[in-house]
């Protein structure tokens, strides 16, 4: 294998806050976007320096980095199992049962170093304290109360450019699920440089409670689901990361909500009016929009909206005016006031 073929870019745009995503949820722009770059003219691995390279003649590659190199994009439906991702040399593994059903982790014993606890520890504090936040407020039953068999796999940046679609890497993104309970957590984007061991544990939690947080939406809306409103996705996801965050010692109360507030900045019915590209002001402001009913209408009257998006009754707003009694426009002026009431 002298010349390699060629190999094409796809972009995700801006960075999210914690750069978590629900992976089924991105399949229109990893599958059927155009492509936004191209870079090189042959393929790409990325150096133990972390740079990435293009490269158009396998022989130039050192010989223990030719597993990395990656010459065709992966697509979703071949991206592996968590318990069954390489994770590079001295892989660990750990199960064990939980209230929200078993869980599997697999990382190798490389990434303990940027941490203060193994991933195993992180995961199983984590899902307690999604459990209690399930059980502190009226969720739904099927959120509330199933249970089901979970898979987590933690890896790092090199070994997971050559494993997932290349825009996951590209965009930094820490983790991102795949229904119906797949969690991937991308290591070097949560702990960058190993250097401070309990930001990287608080922000590692962050980022779980996120991911989950996409699982319990994927329980609620029930099954056949078909890839569609990211912003209600994320909204959900990144408000469940707050609510959560409060019943876990690694992060301070109420730390994840002042920082989405602080991101969210002024909301106007302009700013509703954009797109949601994906940045960390898209992420807070589609999150407010979940705080703003559970705090006027409780953790219920969320459940009824998403009752009737079960049911299939049209988009998130059609089911925010069915469960709750508010239009759009009603909906962006309670969100209005309650920052005026936060702030």
């Amino acid at each position: 294998m002298d010349r390699l073929p060629p190999f094409r870019w796809v972009s995700l745009g801006a960075r999210a806050i914690t750069r978590a995503v629900c992976l089924t949820c991105l399949a229109p722009i990893l599958i059927s976007s155009p492509l936004q770059a191209q870079v090189g003219a042959g393929c790409m691995y990325i150096a133990d320096s972390g740079e990435l390279v293009a490269v158009n003649n396998l022989n130039t590659v050192p010989r223990s980095l030719r597993s990395r190199v990656v010459c065709r994009d992966k697509s979703l439906s071949e991206v592996a199992a968590p318990d069954q991702l390489e994770v590079g040399r001295d892989v660990r593994t750990a199960d064990f049962t939980t209230e929200l059903g078993p869980m599997r982790v697999r990382w190798s014993r490389s990434v303990e170093a940027c941490f203060g606890k193994p991933p195993s520890r992180a995961v199983s504090e984590a899902a307690q304290a999604v459990n209690k936040a399930l059980k502190s407020g009226r969720f739904a039953s099927e959120a509330k109360f199933a249970r089901r068999e979970w898979t987590l796999g933690f890896i790092d940046k090199a070994s997971a450019f050559a494993q997932f679609p290349v825009a996951l890497t590209l965009g930094g993104h820490a983790g991102f699920m795949m229904p119906p309970n797949r969690i991937y957590i991308i290591t070097d984007f949560v702990s960058r440089g190993c250097s401070d061991k309990a930001n990287a544990d608080a922000l590692l939690t962050q980022v779980l409670l996120h991911e989950m947080g996409h699982v319990i939406e994927f329980l609620l809306l029930g099954e056949p689901q078909q890839p569609g409103d990211r912003k209600r996705a994320e909204g959900f996801a990144s408000w469940f990361e707050q609510y959560s965050a409060d019943f876990t010692s690694t992060i301070p109360a109420g730390k994840v909500k002042n920082e989405y507030a602080t991101l969210a900045g002024t909301y106007s019915a302009q700013a509703g009016a954009r797109g949601f590209s994906g940045s960390a002001h898209d992420y807070a402001l589609a999150a407010l929009q979940f705080q703003t009913i559970v705090d006027r209408k409780g953790i219920s009257g969320l459940m009824r909206v998403y009752q009737h998006l079960r049911e299939g009754e049209g988009d998130f707003y059609v089911a925010v005016e069915r469960g709750v009694g508010w239009n759009k426009a009603t909906l962006e002026r309670q969100m209005i006031e309650l920052q005026r009431r936060s702030g």
